[in-house]
């Protein structure tokens, strides 16, 4: 599956990153062009968020337009 895709700590507010995560998916739909997913991952590292957007744009609109406090999404890849 293409599309850029990044991942949050399941500490932080999922509930938030979820809600975020579909309003813009919802409010950008006419523009989107390819893939747009929301999962939940089990690994070595713990449970983690997967949230995979159709375009570098539209990763970075997102992560923008997250409520309060950006996550540390470094946390996730060490």
């Amino acid at each position: 599956m293409s599309g850029i895709e990044t991942r949050f700590g399941i500490e932080d507010d999922v509930d938030r990153i979820r809600t975020a995560f579909y309003g813009f998916v919802g409010a950008n739909a006419a523009d989107a062009d390819g893939p747009a997913q929301f999962r939940t991952e089990l690994s070595e590292r713990g449970p983690r968020v997967l949230v995979r957007l159709w375009s570098a744009e539209a990763m970075d609109a997102f992560l923008r337009q997250l409520p309060g406090e950006r996550p540390d999404r470094r946390r996730c890849y060490e």
